[in-house]
């Protein structure tokens, strides 16, 4: 090989290491405050420094510390440039109040949005009058127009509405954080990332006055309109499992999926092939371009109609942030394949970082924003350099730069002729030349077609896998999820989505000439549906999809930017990695630094996935934690000894359930209380398992998210007053319960149960033979929990009937602490009671605003006038 070959270094990649230091700045103003005149000046004396020392080593230092310091100007900026007027402003400082009625005037930023029980409206606010006073505003509002019985198609409410159109809504906004639990993330900061300033729901259509229809970019216009045609197309020609995939995945619309099947999605690991993002931005793009090539060679045009097109797509399925992230990362590729800079895809990537953190910096904090990075990073870093030379050590032919074979062993050499190898290619290659050669291969009866699905097989399996690594950090902290089965279900599911989608998009188009020629298409259509969620749901079923994992936090945190050191040191081995160069310095890298870096990752990951030291060390004490859950209970006891109880796990009311007469009730995918709010707040702890968990009573708010907790968790015990498997929301709970093993017990007045030196007495309710007794509030189960001579009081919803029986029966219901019973309702918290129980302190679990006016005042003021301290957890979180 010749020795003046050239080697990586950092000229080859300068947009990359500038996009590195742009991304420091932005994360050193989460830490630090610099006037922002500072930092201009910073980065302008570095960069003028680096340009008087251009010939010198320092001058690479001097100008990544200037794009540091830009990087931090420009989140200062960002912050900055919020203007006073927009809506998220007027509700963080207190000028309007979350919940209060207000009229809003402003512009369709889109089509309303339909879903299965509504639509939703995007509108760009202008006016807002708000207590006789008109304020002028910015920002994007959300409104959800639900469906009338007489109407559920809303075809006649907002047939009239378009994009464009001005409309005034009198509503109520709201931007309030709930369910204020450490480890659950607050509503605002899920609002600000979708760029929503507020959301509200229209109560009546005749409170939505349209003012006028603005002038708008009428393509634009005419692909809103397709897009609503297209959806209405899937919704009357596919079921409702395989149109809610069709139109999540197509059309960027995910009210229409149910729950079921997006669990196996969540499950599997592939729930990312439902979000449009960059895997549909690529795959549309790619199919683009093979399509144009057969029309022009020339790149430009190529690159100017696909440009076109997928931005058109963009803005049709909604302009979502992912989204158009996706589309500039497309562009910014394809471009520089335009411009002859294929092999510079990790400076193509530097620059799509600086761009997309130009426009928005404080998106280096959103997950989305770090997942699409980190999978793109693992893909171009990783997956597509090893591949690179896996290939050409398959189809090594002598050439003038590389007349001697690959330096490997015989083995991967087999390996990669078996997949790459091409025999008429090299034929045809030989009489080319004017010299000749003998080269001995192993003959491999793999050839052809199967020869090109097994390529396809062993690519797709290397790509998941390697994006499966890079991303086990990001997965763990934000989902909380590892699908080990998730490198064979993404092709599994790819490939039949694809088909999925190609027949529907067939068959819509077929289906305006002929419902007969455009009948085979969809039936199509489902069979693919059927046979992409089998596979899946086989691994769901049996407990194998994935498995759900706390994070760690704290100092703990730093396992996840070592767990990056070796991946990264893998990758940079990987690039300089050269199977044709015979010189002892790259064998030697390869073995003294691959074998090291893959144990230190497997070590790392192995501490990540069994997590040994993220849950709480035992401390002796008493902890009992009452959890934000809006209108409901749950509290989490944890014993001196470290053991943990959960008491009830909140949950949200169903006011339409089955009946007989209902073959299917649509399941919206929509995170419950349990996964959202419970579920998250123990991984926080640092919780993989609970050892008991108890329902006090069969009512939604309190047994619903156990279900959740079950499935998410390690569960030791399930404990019981009653077990009515009538009951829908119990029997979900039992179901769970049944399937992965796990102990029930049933407990009645006169139980104690004893752990160490903390014995909680069960007041209630009495014994009954029937195992399928009602569990109502007026059965709630009592306790009474004492540890020394502290005693606490836990009342989950029983009634007046419930506390005179408590009264009369003998016992003592003296406690420091009571759990105040029904969320402050009047039903309960008798005087007499109140007086027997002489707490100092009272707990009221219950919603900031209660859909039934909990807690009542007079309850209030009853336990304050008792001389206990009132606090509740809408007011005070957890």
């Amino acid at each position: 090989m010749p020795e003046d070959r050239p080697r990586p270094n950092f000229n080859r990649y300068p947009m990359l290491w500038l996009a590195a230091a742009f991304a420091a700045g932005i994360l050193a103003s989460n830490f630090a405050e610099i006037y922002l005149k500072v930092l201009f000046a910073a980065a302008a004396i570095l960069a003028v420094a680096s340009i008087i020392f251009r010939r010198a080593t320092v001058a690479t230092f001097l100008i990544l510390a200037a794009f540091v310091f830009a990087g931090w100007a420009y989140c200062v900026i960002e912050t900055q440039r919020i203007s006073p007027d927009r809506t998220r402003v007027l509700y963080d400082n207190g000028t309007l109040r979350s919940g209060d009625p207000i009229e809003v005037e402003g512009v369709l930023s889109g089509r309303p949005e339909p879903s299965v029980d509504g639509a939703f409206i995007n509108l760009r606010s202008e006016k807002i009058t708000y207590r006789g006073d008109q304020l002028r505003v910015s920002g994007n509002v959300r409104l959800f127009m639900p469906a009338r019985e007489e109407s559920p198609d809303l075809k006649f409410e907002i047939s009239d509405l378009r994009y464009g159109s001005r409309i005034r809504v009198a509503c109520k906004l709201e931007r309030e954080d709930e369910f204020l639990n450490p480890g659950v993330i607050t509503k605002r900061e899920i609002l600000d990332r979708l760029g929503v300033d507020a959301t509200g729901s229209i109560k009546s259509q005749l409170l939505v006055e349209k003012l006028a229809d603005e002038s708008v970019f009428i393509p634009l216009a005419w692909v809103y309109d397709q897009r609503a045609k297209l959806i209405d197309d899937f919704r009357n020609n596919l079921r409702p499992s395989t149109a809610g995939v069709m139109i999540a995945s197509l059309l960027g619309d995910k009210y229409f999926l149910d729950k079921a099947t997006a669990g196996l999605f969540r499950d599997g690991g592939t729930f990312h092939i439902l979000v449009i993002s960059g895997l549909h931005i690529t795959f549309i793009g790619a199919l683009l371009v093979l399509f144009l090539r057969q029309l022009t060679r020339n790149r430009w045009s190529q690159f100017i109609v696909t440009a076109t097109v997928l931005w058109a797509y963009t803005l049709a399925v909604g302009a979502d942030v992912p989204v158009v992230r996706a589309a500039v990362m497309f562009t910014v590729v394809s471009f520089s394949y335009v411009i002859y800079r294929r092999q510079s895809l990790l400076n193509s990537l530097g620059v799509c970082a600086f761009v997309l953190l130009a426009w928005r910096p404080s998106d280096l904090f959103n997950p989305s924003f770090q997942l699409t990075f980190v999978s793109v990073a693992a893909i171009i870093a990783f997956a597509y350099p090893l591949l690179d030379r896996l290939q050409q050590i398959g189809n090594w032919t002598p050439s003038n730069q590389m007349p001697f074979p690959p330096d490997v062993s015989d083995r991967l050499k087999s390996f990669c002729e078996m997949l790459y190898w091409k025999p008429d290619a090299w034929k045809f290659e030989s009489k080319r030349n004017i010299w000749t050669a003998n080269l001995f291969k192993l003959r491999s009866r793999i050839t052809g077609g199967m020869q090109a699905l097994l390529r396809y097989i062993f690519e797709g399996i290397v790509v998941s896998l390697i994006v499966q690594l890079w991303m086990l950090p990001v997965l763990v902290v934000y989902f909380h999820r590892i699908s080990l089965p998730s490198v064979l279900l993404n092709l599994w599911v790819g490939f039949f989505i694809a088909l999925e989608s190609f027949a529907t998009v067939i068959g819509a188009i077929s289906c305006h000439f002929s419902v007969l020629l455009a009948a085979p298409f969809f039936a199509l259509a489902e069979i693919s549906n059927w046979f992409m969620l089998l596979l899946p749901r086989v691994f769901s079923d049996s407990g194998w999809a994935s498995f759900r994992l706390p994070a760690y936090s704290g100092f703990g945190s730093a396992i996840y930017i070592l767990y990056f050191l070796p991946v990264v040191l893998l990758a940079v081995v990987v690039n300089r990695w050269m199977p044709f160069d015979l010189g002892e310095g790259s064998r030697l890298i390869r073995k003294g630094t691959i074998y090291p870096a893959l144990a230190l990752v497997f070590l790392l990951a192995a501490i990540i996935a069994f997590h040994p030291f993220s849950g709480p060390c035992a401390d002796g004490r008493l902890h009992i934690d009452f959890l934000d859950v809006g209108q409901g209970d749950s509290a989490l006891i944890t014993l001196p000894n470290g053991k943990t109880m959960l008491i009830d796990g909140g949950g949200r009311f169903t006011y339409k359930k089955k009946t007989d007469e209902d073959t299917e009730i649509f399941e919206p995918d929509r995170r419950g209380i349990g996964e959202a709010v419970v579920s998250e707040f123990l991984w926080y702890r640092g919780y993989s398992q609970i050892d008991h968990i108890l329902a006090t009573h069969a009512d939604a708010d309190h047994i619903q998210g156990l279900t959740d907790v079950a499935k998410n968790f390690e569960i030791g015990s399930a404990v019981f007053g009653r077990t009515p498997m009538s009951d829908p929301d119990f029997a979900s709970l039992a179901e769970v319960l049944q399937q992965r093993d796990i102990p029930v017990e049933t407990i009645s007045r006169g139980d104690r149960l004893q752990f160490g030196e903390v014995t909680i007495e069960v007041l209630y309710p009495t014994a009954i033979d029937d195992a399928d007794a009602v569990s109502d509030n007026d059965h709630s189960v009592v306790l009474r929990v004492i540890y020394g001579n502290r005693t606490f009081l836990l009342t989950g919803d029983i009634e007046q009937q419930a506390e005179m029986t408590l009264l009369n029966s003998g016992g003592t219901l003296a406690a420091d602490l009571v759990k105040v019973a029904h969320h402050g309702s009047r039903t309960s918290s008798t005087q007499g009671f109140i007086n027997a129980v002489g707490a100092k302190t009272a707990i009221i679990s219950v919603g900031r605003s209660s859909p039934f006016g909990h807690p009542h005042p007079e309850i209030v003021e009853r336990w304050t006038a008792s001389g206990a301290t009132v606090l509740t957890t809408g007011e005070r979180g957890m």
